[in-house]
């Protein structure tokens, strides 16, 4: 079967080799986040806050957000980091699994992609859901990380269906090798 311009098989392999860059480096980056914030002084936290209070009300921006609102959202952000620290560490998992199990067409290591994907994609929308009732939607910072949690729902289902897709021919494939199998083995009794 075809994805877009290359194979389905082709195509899991570049998801899986970007998933797996993509986790990587997120790993480092949401494990950076979460140490900082764990280790920032009470004083360092409301500094953090006045900057990105003003920050977001000044002349020209004037988004309206409280100071309320922004707590909220750096508590969300945080509880995001930890979040996603989960799922990247599992995105690695499941990528790994994905590249090996292509490359020696083996559809059960294809599965942990499979569960990971819409995991991903479950979190990323309920994420969304909190930025827009915290914030609202329109508001140009809910907006951003909504737009950037929208894009990679668009990635796992992307993914997802990549994924499902060559699953499925590894599996038509094994069923009809077990059958050819079956079907010699009958004939030479």
């Amino acid at each position: 079967e075809e994805c877009c311009c290359c194979k389905v098989r082709t195509a899991c392999l570049i998801f899986g080799g970007f998933a797996l860059f993509g986790s990587l480096i997120q790993v480092s980056k949401d494990a950076k986040d979460i140490y900082h914030n764990i280790t920032m002084s009470r004083q360092d936290q409301e500094w953090n806050l006045q900057e990105l209070y003003e920050l977001s009300n000044m002349d020209g921006l004037n988004m309206g957000t409280t100071k309320d609102e922004i707590r909220n959202f750096l508590a969300i952000a945080f509880y995001y980091s930890v979040t996603d620290l989960f799922l990247s560490i599992a995105m690695i998992v499941a990528a790994s699994g994905l590249i090996y199990g292509v490359r020696k067409e083996n559809s059960d290591f294809l599965v942990p992609a499979m569960i990971v994907c819409p995991l991903d994609l479950f979190v990323r929308i309920i994420f969304v859901f909190i930025h827009s009732i915290n914030l609202g939607f329109l508001n140009p910072i809910s907006l951003a990380m909504n737009i950037i949690l929208c894009c990679g729902v668009i990635f796992d289902i992307f993914i997802w269906l990549c994924v499902y897709s060559h699953w499925q021919q590894l599996k038509t494939e094994d069923q009809s090798n077990l059958q050819n199998k079956t079907e010699n083995a009958v004939s030479t009794v």
